[in-house]
């Protein structure tokens, strides 16, 4: 029996990538809850500057953003007729720019709070490990069809991995940012 070396080839590179897109998981997941638990309660509540959310706000603001993916990425599907990370250069080009700040879409605006930092913890890890199982078990390569991601189109489960990447390393940025402006204030 003789197998397909492009197939072969193909499952290794998805292989690799899905190990990597793992560890790149795993790596914002634990670069996030580090920062947040790295907080104390008040802290969590505390605004940093005027005009900014709090570090309990950009957690409550992550999970409302990332609580539909699950339902999104293992909802409706079709085969993709397109490159499966088309879209990957958009997503980062608009998450990846530190230097852009942009107006939250309203169904995904936190609320003042207070917020509970061990709620918000536990709700966070809950949520990661249910997009860390979708992205270990299922076919990366199909687009979703049940949302489309505002301005740009319906997105291969990947490209929605990707966005979940991209949007962590934004807030986790702006959640150490927070973070540094409250500690040094309490070091006062």
């Amino acid at each position: 029996m003789s197998t397909n070396p492009s197939t072969t080839e193909t499952k290794t590179a998805e292989t690799v990538d899905r190990n990597q897109l793992l560890q790149e998981l795993d790596q914002t997941e634990q670069d996030f809850y580090t920062t947040l638990a790295s907080l104390t309660p008040e802290q969590v509540n505390t605004v940093p500057f005027e005009g900014s959310w709090t570090a309990g706000q950009v957690t409550e603001h992550i999970l409302m953003a990332e609580s539909g993916i699950p339902e999104t990425v293992l909802g409706s599907t079709e085969e993709t007729e397109r490159p499966v990370s088309q879209y990957v250069p958009v997503i980062e080009s608009i998450f990846l720019d530190f230097t852009a700040k942009y107006q939250s879409p309203e169904f995904i605006i936190p609320s003042d709070g207070p917020h509970d930092q061990h709620q918000l913890l536990e709700a966070f890890k809950a949520e990661r490990a249910a997009i860390r199982d979708i992205a270990a078990n299922e076919d990366l390569t199909l687009t979703c069809t049940d949302f489309e991601f505002p301005q740009i189109a319906n997105l291969t489960r990947w490209e929605w991995l990707q966005f979940v990447l991209c949007h962590s390393k934004r807030h986790t940025r702006q959640l150490q940012n927070i973070s540094e402006k409250v500690s040094n204030r309490s070091d006062s």
